[in-house]
């Protein structure tokens, strides 16, 4: 079996994981699958939702979603992975965007900016720990740094289906960035 590499974007309660083969000359399209992150009752924006709380109340919160989108990503990227003829993937590649936040809950409540950089924050950090307790490698790849590769994208595209967003090329081209470059150099 060729390297098999998963790229991941992270929304706001949600992800986009497109599953790629092969290596990165000649890359093939696996699967791929949106996965919620939230669970019922639980906010989508937990800095957002936590403003509002008394400290500890705002720090529980927080920590309660950052474990369900822990557990959701493990959980979606094990079901990505039963969609592919591998028993693991080679790597799990996560975008990221270079932030500044507040390493504690109570110093991001001060800026609503730093509110949404946080959770954009949780739930990348989200992938990067599942694919870690996965066992599997995990390494995030900064959005500036994801390859442009136009014609290997709409060839993927073609494949994949609809739909063909920003959101599921980024992910493709995520994957894409860590697919070793000959089945040789795997």
């Amino acid at each position: 079996m060729s390297a098999v590499v998963i790229g991941v974007v992270a929304r706001t309660g949600s992800a986009v994981a497109f599953a790629l083969g092969g290596t990165a000359a000649v890359p093939l399209f696996l699967a791929r699958d949106e996965i919620d992150l939230v669970a019922p009752g639980l906010p989508a924006q937990p800095y957002h939702a936590a403003a509002g709380l008394a400290a500890a109340a705002a720090e529980s919160l927080v920590g309660r979603v950052e474990r369900c989108a822990e557990d959701a990503a493990a959980a979606g990227l094990r079901a990505l992975l039963g969609k592919v003829p591998a028993a693991a993937p080679d790597a799990v590649a996560v975008v990221t965007k270079p932030v500044s936040v507040p390493d504690d809950v109570a110093g991001v409540l001060r800026s609503h900016a730093w509110m949404h950089a946080a959770e954009g924050v949780l739930y990348r950090r989200a992938f990067l720990a599942a694919a870690s307790e996965c066992g599997w490698p995990a390494d995030a790849v900064e959005q500036s740094a994801l390859p442009a590769a136009e014609q290997v994208l709409a060839d993927l595209g073609q494949a994949a289906g609809r739909p063909w967003r920003r959101t599921e090329k980024d992910a493709a081209r995520a994957a894409l960035a860590l697919l070793p470059l000959s089945p040789a150099s795997k």
